[in-house]
């Protein structure tokens, strides 16, 4: 059934939009992937990135943008500090101009040790999986896997074979080639390849390393909310990191009741009533945009984010826009679930959140409700939503409906022979929601001649991949 609304036939996103009466200031935070990165080096590469072309945020000759490096409580650690631009260009969003502070969300400190045992444990559960529940896209790679660990166990078997079949001399040379190999491959999986295990994997060893990357990724972006210092934060993951910097709008979302809460008239609940209208439409392909969807969604962000601040800000919604590069979210039926039908349970009883977001059915007071305020048609006899009525009045979005309000974006690079493009990456729409943007690099600029997933932002590659990174972080907030 198609939910419309009462008052007009088409969202409104084009209605005047709260703005900051003073120069402006967002965040940019990165959450970095998996492997052993030393503190700022992933924020510095980013930000000169993201800054080399952007008009008014260097200095006016064409040389390496300016930024300068400040110490920042926030960051929860003294080796981190946050990398500081000068005033940028005008925009509609930012009529007095706005500056930019870029923040790393540095967590490898808490995600290292893992052991042998528990890499081993994830590598079975990806090798013994029937072939029907292995992506089709990462076949190739299972396939390579189950060969190197074919090889493996074969140089090791030869070099207990006896002297009539194998000289001593070679089965020395294998046993010295298979140790060195096991080496290598246990100094990798321990330090980069571990870490997915640590966060991914819900184990009783694992729960307390994945507890504190989350409470200090929470701590930063209430601090962000806090204080009124900022009018906007954009949220980006790279590789795992995206999967944390997911987990984190999730619980931030869940926590922060008094953000989502509406009142029972009034700007707020009209943008609301856009943004449900155009994820209906989006989702009955009647032909809406998704660039429409984006707009209501910037539109109910800007009022949750211009409400008069409290002290904690805890009534104050700034996330903007979540960007994932090189994702591994598109392989989330086996990092978060256990098969594509689980995940897709999963998202519908609300455990992950979608974009647009999982509507639920009204009862009858729902209905009624719904009629009243504009949600549903005065024919209409049932209903779903993404916002509930509160006891005492006013609306509330529900605890997986962050997406209601930000923007997601999602940059990735095909994988062709497993090591052309990045095979880590790749699109979301197909099982997160139709309103996430899939930016797919190989038609932007070709495809990759080499392994892709750690060159989204070098300063030496092509100019359409930097100015699709530079539009989805969106710098001056246009539509």
């Amino acid at each position: 059934m198609r939910i419309g609304l009462a008052q007009s036939d088409a969202p409104n996103p084009d209605a005047p939009r709260a703005a900051p009466s003073r120069t402006a200031r967002q965040a940019v935070v990165i959450v970095h992937g998996m492997g052993e990165q030393r503190p700022m080096d992933t924020v510095r590469d980013f930000a000169r990135a993201v800054l080399k072309s952007q008009t008014g945020a260097g200095n006016g000759n064409g040389q390496e943008p300016e930024f300068w490096s400040r110490p920042d409580g926030r960051t929860g650690s003294l080796e981190l500090r946050r990398l500081t631009t000068r005033k940028s260009q005008r925009s509609e969003a930012f009529p007095n101009g706005t500056r930019t502070d870029f923040y790393e969300l540095y967590w490898a400190d808490l995600t290292g040790g893992s052991t042998w045992t528990q890499f081993g444990g994830w590598i079975r559960t990806l090798l013994f999986r029937p072939w029907s529940q292995v992506p089709r896209d990462v076949r190739g790679a299972w396939l390579a896997l189950w060969i190197a660990t074919a090889l493996v166990c074969a140089v090791g078997l030869a070099s207990l074979l006896p002297d009539d079949v194998f000289p001593t001399w070679a089965r020395i040379a294998l046993a010295l080639s298979a140790a060195g190999l096991g080496a290598l491959v246990h100094k990798m999986a321990t330090a980069s390849f571990g870490r997915v295990v640590r966060y991914t994997r819900a184990d009783p060893a694992n729960i307390s390393a994945r507890a504190a990357v989350r409470e200090r990724g929470l701590r930063l972006l209430n601090e962000l909310h806090a204080g009124g210092e900022y009018d906007r934060v954009v949220l980006v993951g790279h590789s795992l990191g995206s999967i944390l910097a997911y987990d984190l709008i999730n619980y931030l979302w869940t926590q922060r009741e008094d953000a989502r809460t509406l009142k029972g008239g009034g700007e707020e609940l009209a943008a609301v009533r856009d943004v449900h209208d155009a994820a209906a439409r989006l989702a009955d392909g009647d032909g809406l945009s998704i660039e429409r969807f984006r707009q209501c969604q910037a539109r109910l962000r800007r009022l949750l984010a211009a409400r008069e601040d409290r002290d904690d800000g805890a009534n104050r919604w700034l996330i903007s826009d979540f960007v994932t590069i090189g994702s591994p979210l598109t392989h989330a039926e086996f990092l978060l679930a256990t098969n594509a039908s689980d995940l897709g349970q999963r998202i519908e009883t609300r455990e992950y959140p979608a974009s647009p977001p999982v509507r639920e059915p009204l009862n009858r007071l729902g209905v009624w409700l719904a009629k009243k305020h504009g949600f549903l048609d005065r024919e209409t006899k049932e209903g779903e939503l993404f916002v509930f009525p509160k006891q005492g009045g006013g609306w509330c979005l529900h605890h997986a409906s962050p997406f209601a309000a930000v923007r997601w974006t999602n940059i990735h690079d095909p994988a062709r022979w497993i090591y052309r493009g990045d095979l880590v990456s790749g699109a979301l729409s197909g099982k997160f929601g139709l309103g996430v943007k899939d930016v797919d690099l190989s038609v932007l600029r070709g495809r990759s001649r080499s392994f892709s997933h750690t060159r989204y932002w070098a300063l030496d590659a092509p100019p359409e991949q930097l100015d699709a990174l530079r539009d989805a972080i969106n710098l001056l907030d246009n539509d």
